[in-house]
């Protein structure tokens, strides 16, 4: 009996290892929603992607292979474009879909040449930021209108001025991502914490 509940328990931890992963956030570009040190748990057996959804994935233009953590601001079929730093997104190519939605919950919905497209949509719930002190890169300020392709995924850091991601190599294929967060371990916050937080890593400084 013994011996069939150590199986059990090692069947059970080789599911936990294979299916859950486990890692500790570096850098600046999820700030200040997740900082440096802050903890993430993700699951590797997600089938769907929404709007929103935190996930870890490959950069394509990191010499050391290390994995991303980056929001997924955009699915295939999805229209944006940016200007003058905000982001603007229409819901599956449907102008009508997305002014709807916007009267729905309560955002900014901005009428263009293309139809409406949503302005800043993830500010709102999940806090990505700007910091208007920083110069940047015109590519992190503006970018064309853009129609994500099939089975790819527009992935964006929440520090919106200081993140390598799909606005420097497009939107990622799904192969690229590898797991979804399921729950995040913050480390306790507090005043001088936060506005001691290095506003850049150190290696762009």
């Amino acid at each position: 009996m013994k011996k069939a509940h150590f199986l059990f328990l090692l069947l059970l931890l080789a599911i936990l290892f294979y299916t859950l992963r486990f890692y500790k956030l570096e850098g600046t570009s999820m700030n200040y929603g997740l900082v440096e040190g802050d903890f993430v748990l993700t699951y590797r057996l997600f089938k769907n992607i929404e709007r929103g959804d935190l996930l870890v994935m490959k950069h394509p233009e990191d010499p050391k292979n290390r994995l991303y953590i980056k929001r997924c601001a955009a699915l295939p079929g999805d229209r944006f474009f940016q200007k003058a730093r905000s982001f603007y997104l229409q819901i599956g190519g449907d102008s009508n879909l997305t002014q709807k939605l916007a009267e729905t919950h309560d955002l900014e919905a901005v009428k263009t040449n293309d139809g409406y497209f949503i302005k800043d949509p993830y500010v709102k719930y999940y806090g990505a930021v700007h910091n208007w002190r920083l110069t940047v890169p015109k590519v992190l300020t503006n970018l064309p209108l853009t129609t994500v392709q099939e089975e790819h995924y527009l992935m964006l850091g929440d520090y919106r001025d200081n993140s390598a991601d799909s606005r420097f190599f497009g939107a990622v294929p799904r192969n690229w991502i590898s797991s979804k967060a399921i729950y995040i371990f913050k480390r306790p916050r507090t005043w001088e914490m936060l506005i001691n937080i290095k506003e850049v890593d150190e290696k762009k400084k």
